[in-house]
């Protein structure tokens, strides 16, 4: 379809997939399942420290949400081609809402210990794993073709807010009652998206097939990505994102703290900076995705832009600028990965969807190498050059793939 025809059948409405009473109410159980995500992972980190008072203990927490992450996302995404995706998606609410259930009974019950919430960690992250290509996947079968980039733009929106509102909140309610509220909150918010995603009512995609052998599968889709250009550069965009340019998030204290002088009161403006400008940008592209002619050159140019700012940041020699610049961050981030989630859930084959999904949904689980890397180059130089370093190799990669005709044609 020419893109001609597409604008003139796109919804124009920012809001428009709302319209879709399955996009809703699946839209309104994302917030929760967001709300409950980051007030999981808020406690959690408190708990283990409140109970240990060990920084080894952290990282053991974050082995302990990361690497199931990882080892099972692509079997994840095989089995979203395999069987009911609304059935998984509910099997994944259902274990994960019970995991923070039990989280929340042992600590008001007082016998919580640090081993109890590394397994619960790793369990709830495992059954994540699951969740997030078939959360992907799902989204095509809940709304019309014509307002799925607008959909998908929209699903960014509860991340976004999130990155804000989440980490307060919680924060506040541990601050008054103690872990057990945040538990309560994160359990609470789990329950209420089970209850929202248990509405949808949607066909099983035809598409999916069980018949052949999972190995096979999963062989097919990563066959898949390598063999097309145009996926393998779209999904290596995500993956430097995530490597390189998202590590600087590691490195925000040092900045606030020795750079600034504003301890941790400018660690919260700065990471508020780098979220409402994201949610500026999920909100430019869900408003005017349709008036981007040539959206190659638009997310590649948006993926240059995050790299230079970054660079620029890395630089910065007030707190002001650095807001400033972190708010560009921001917004390029998620101007031009939006259009890259929207590009591959548009033309990803359907019998492939799960796979390719969990592949692009990988990368942002290595954001905790980026980190390494960025700590690595910290303490082997300093914590401005570490952060020059990522947004250059962001604007590097992406300036080379905006020399390729195949990806600056991109319609």
């Amino acid at each position: 379809m020419a893109r001609s025809d597409r604008q003139a059948t796109t919804p124009r409405s920012t809001f428009a997939a709302l319209g879709s009473r399955n996009y809703r109410l699946y839209w309104l159980g994302l917030i929760c399942y967001v709300l409950g995500h980051r007030a999981e992972y808020v406690t959690l980190a408190w708990m283990v420290w409140e109970i240990s008072r060990d920084p080894l203990h952290l990282a053991y927490l974050g082995l302990a949400q990361g690497v199931p992450l990882v080892v099972f996302q692509l079997v994840g995404g095989v089995l979203a081609d395999r069987v009911d995706r609304l059935r998984l998606l509910l099997g994944t609410q259902t274990l994960t809402t019970l995991t923070l259930a039990t989280a929340f009974g042992l600590t008001i019950a007082g016998v919580v210990r640090v081993e109890h919430l590394l397994v619960l960690a790793a369990l709830s992250n495992t059954f994540r794993a699951f969740d997030e290509p078939t959360r992907l996947s799902l989204v095509p079968q809940l709304v019309e073709r014509p307002r799925l980039p607008n959909a998908i733009a929209l699903g960014s929106i509860p991340w976004q807010a999130s990155r804000m509102i989440g980490p307060s909140v919680t924060g506040l309610l541990i601050a008054a009652f103690g872990g057990t509220a945040g538990f309560a909150l994160a359990a609470g918010a789990s329950i209420a998206a089970l209850a929202l995603y248990s509405q949808l009512r949607v066909h099983a995609d035809p598409s999916q097939s069980a018949g052949e052998p999972m190995a096979r599968q999963l062989l097919e889709g990563l066959g898949f990505v390598a063999r097309d250009f145009v996926f393998a550069a779209l999904i290596t965009l995500a993956l430097f994102n995530a490597v390189f340019g998202l590590s600087y998030v590691t490195l925000l204290p040092i900045f606030a703290d020795t750079y600034f002088g504003t301890g941790s009161t400018g660690f919260g403006l700065l990471n508020a900076a780098h979220g409402i400008g994201a949610f500026v940008g999920t909100i430019t592209v869900a408003s005017a995705a349709h008036l981007i002619a040539r959206p190659g050159p638009a997310l590649l140019s948006g993926a240059i832009g995050m790299g230079l700012a970054l660079m620029i940041f890395s630089t910065s020699p007030s707190m002001t600028m650095a807001l400033g610049m972190l708010v560009l961050v921001g917004f390029a981030n998620t101007f031009y990965l939006t259009q890259v989630s929207t590009f591959i859930q548009s033309n990803v084959p359907d019998r492939l969807r799960g796979r390719v999904l969990s592949i692009y949904s990988l990368c942002w689980n290595l954001l905790p190498l980026g980190g390494l890397i960025g700590g690595v180059l910290a303490a082997a130089v300093d914590a401005r050059f570490a952060v020059a370093f990522g947004g250059a190799m962001v604007t590097l990669n992406a300036g080379l793939l905006l020399t390729s005709k195949r990806l600056r044609a991109l319609a």
